[in-house]
């Protein structure tokens, strides 16, 4: 399967290299370039990203210090721009989270010893060196519900993608560095405020907007859009959004959305909420099934008994 993605990806790349080959040859002949010079360029590029793909197909997916090595090689040796880094950055996010997610699965089973001294809180050689080797491949340990599992650090992948990045990546590792930061759930529960959600909405609407063509973000975009425009729309199991026992909606949570409608009304979001809202009004802010058919119009879900990721 990691073969079949990676050959899929490796084609994207070399796509994405045939139209950065044109772009480079135009600016060649206005520079007056020589010919050798662009065969330069090339070479070092396609070379370079070869040497990328047959990296990460070397290295041990399920080992998590493999991540250390991959991250060292984009710092010091990856030399990739344009859409070409937006498939750099894809293959070592492919990566990154098949290898975190291994590890977390496998803590209790494979590091038992280690575990228990996590939930003691004891800090010995062993503990140290594994929480060193953490922070060595952009990742730091949590805990929900008395479980731990491991997750990227906020900034980890700007600042490892910083000077291999498009202006889309850059943006959008920017306003993914901003959400980690502050968190999103906790045991089905919202950590930000209303309004805090609100601008994350605009934020990826925008974003979306303004990179309509950036095929290997725009999934994951449209996925932060879904998942905060659905909790503003329909809160969570234990953050809800109408009062439990008048069921009218909260003050709070109507005053962020005549404040989103005010100011966004031209997104695409704006004219969703903008269209609920309306729904709301003509049943005096009570509660009743008027969201299904928003939900169903939109595609939309509803949060409640769902419990996200904690750190989306």
């Amino acid at each position: 399967m990691k073969k079949l993605i990676y050959l899929f990806l490796v084609l994207a790349v070399l796509g994405c290299k045939e139209k950065s080959k044109q772009i480079e040859e135009t600016v060649v002949s206005k520079s007056v370039k020589s010919e050798t010079e662009t065969q330069v360029i090339e070479k070092e590029v396609q070379t370079n990203l070869d040497e990328y793909v047959s990296l990460i197909d070397s290295l041990n997916v399920y080992d998590i210090s493999s991540i250390k090595v991959l991250k060292d090689y984009i710092n010091n040796k990856l030399c990739v721009s344009g859409e070409l880094a937006d498939s750099a950055y894809y293959l070592f996010f492919d990566f990154f989270y098949t290898s975190t997610k291994n590890l977390t699965d496998s803590l209790e089973t494979k590091y038992p010893n280690l575990v228990e001294k996590l939930y003691r809180h004891e800090e010995d050689s062993e503990v140290r060196e594994f929480l060193e080797l953490l922070n060595d491949c952009g990742l730091d340990l949590f805990s929900t519900e008395g479980n731990f599992y491991v997750d990227v650090q906020p900034d980890f992948f700007y600042e490892t993608f910083k000077n291999n990045s498009s202006p889309s990546l850059k943006t959008f590792l920017e306003l993914r560095n901003g959400d980690l930061k502050n968190g999103f759930s906790e045991n089905a529960m919202l950590l930000i405020s209303f309004n805090n959600l609100a601008d994350r909405i605009y934020n990826w609407d925008k974003y979306l907007n303004n990179y309509p063509d950036t095929k290997l973000l725009n999934d994951e975009a449209n996925y932060f859009l879904k998942i905060y425009l659905e909790t503003y729309l329909t809160g969570m199991e234990n953050t809800r959004l109408f009062d439990r026992e008048s069921r009218i909606l909260l003050p709070e949570v109507k005053l962020s959305y005549e404040s989103y409608i005010k100011n966004h009304a031209d997104t695409k979001s704006g004219m969703i909420i903008q269209e609920y809202y309306g729904i709301l009004q003509r049943n005096q802010f009570e509660y009743s099934d008027s969201i299904d058919y928003i939900l169903t119009k939109y595609n939309l879900s509803l949060m409640h008994g769902i419990k996200p990721y904690a750190r989306k």
